[in-house]
C-alpha cells in the first residue's frame, strides 16, 4: 500500500493543508475514487474541519443533498476509526481508498457450535457455544493509499 506524504514534517503542510488531501485523493486510480472512503480519527477529523479555501469556506462538507448529517471530503464520505493514529512525525493518520476493493475479510475456520446441557441443566436451559475465526488484509494495494506526515 502506497503513501503520500503531507509535506509538513509534524503535521500537515503549513501553505496549504488541503493540498496534502488533494493529492491522497488523486494517488488512487481513477475506478477506486469512485467508491473511495477516507478513513480517520476523531482528533485528526477535527483538525482536517478547519481547512478553508480561497473564499473561506470549510473543506469538510457536515451537511448531505437533503440536509441530513453526512461529512463527506471533497464529496467522498469520511468513516471515523478511533484506532487510527492522531497527527504527528511518521504518522499514518488518514487513509484514503475503495475498501470494498483493497480490504478483504474471510473465514479462517467454519462456524463451530457445541451444545452444553450440562451447565444451565439446574435452570431447565441448554448452553450453546459458538466458535468463528476469521482474518483480514490488504486485497488490493492499489486502491487503497495512506497520507503519511513527512516531507517526502
Amino acid at each position: 500500500m502506497g503513501y503520500t506524504p503531507s509535506g509538513g514534517a509534524s503535521n500537515f503542510a503549513a501553505s496549504n493543508p488541503a493540498d496534502a488531501l488533494i493529492d491522497l485523493f488523486h494517488g488512487i486510480k481513477t475506478p477506486y475514487r469512485a467508491n473511495g472512503v477516507w478513513m480517520m480519527n476523531s482528533t485528526t477529523l477535527g483538525a482536517i474541519r478547519k481547512f478553508k479555501d480561497g473564499q473561506g469556506r470549510y473543506l469538510v462538507n457536515i451537511q448531505g443533498l437533503d440536509n441530513t448529517p453526512v461529512t463527506t471530503i471533497l464529496g467522498r464520505p469520511v468513516v471515523e476509526a478511533p484506532d487510527m493514529p492522531d497527527v504527528g512525525a511518521n504518522t499514518t493518520p488518514v487513509i484514503f481508498g475503495d475498501f470494498s476493493q483493497g480490504y478483504r475479510i474471510f473465514d479462517r475456520t467454519s462456524l463451530s457450535i457445541l451444545r452444553d446441557p450440562y451447565s444451565q441443566a439446574t435452570n431447565g436451559m441448554t448452553r450453546f457455544h459458538g466458535r468463528r475465526r476469521v482474518a483480514g488484509g490488504v486485497g488490493k494495494a492499489e486502491a487503497i493509499r495512506k497520507l503519511k506526515i513527512a516531507t517526502s
